[in-house]
């Protein structure tokens, strides 16, 4: 037979605020990319990465595009190159790569202002897209018929990534962004 009437016990512990509760560790600090409690209620909220500042809710102003360093031009472009020769344009399957991508560019925006994090992650994504859009062009001009997933010649590669317009695309100040917004 089961009882019931105890099992309110840990509720009212709970409705009272008793340091035994679930919610009293959340508080602690350190939770990881986790919101506590403590973020909630003062408003810092952080996405899954822990980083603050990620509001994409709408008139957010974060589809702006934001100056980068030349170092994460690059790391975007080699991530758009590497997607092309391993993947054939593909994003591929790889979950460590994706995870190294992906603390890679949270790493960077914990560098920048909390106010531009959200503007500089936009302007990372597409930038990301606009060099993809560029290699993809310039693939099907080389390739008629290929479409993404679709096997690449090496040598075409190569000869797309060599080509000045490309590289320009990485040493400019993301002018070269082909926006719409």
């Amino acid at each position: 037979m089961m009882r019931i009437g105890n099992n309110s016990q840990g509720i009212w512990q709970l409705l009272s605020g008793g340091t035994n509760t679930p919610f009293a560790r959340a508080r602690r600090s350190g939770a990881g990319g986790r919101n506590t409690l403590e973020d909630l209620l003062t408003g810092h909220y952080k996405n899954s990465h822990g980083v603050e500042g990620m509001v994409i809710t709408k008139g957010s102003n974060r589809k702006r595009i934001m100056p980068m360093s030349d170092e994460m031009k690059q790391f975007v472009y080699n991530d758009v190159k590497n997607a092309f020769y391993k993947y054939n344009g593909m994003s591929g399957d790889n979950e460590a790569e994706q995870k190294r991508y992906s603390a890679a560019i949270n790493n960077y925006l914990k560098t920048i202002k909390k106010e531009d994090r959200s503007a500089t992650s936009w302007t990372l994504g597409q930038m990301k897209v606009n060099f993809a859009n560029k290699v993809a062009s310039a693939v099907k001009e080389k390739v008629p018929g290929w479409t993404y997933g679709k096997p690449i010649p090496s040598d075409v590669l190569d000869g797309i990534f060599a080509d000045e317009s490309i590289m320009s695309m990485v040493s400019g100040e993301a002018k070269g962004l082909d926006m719409k917004i």
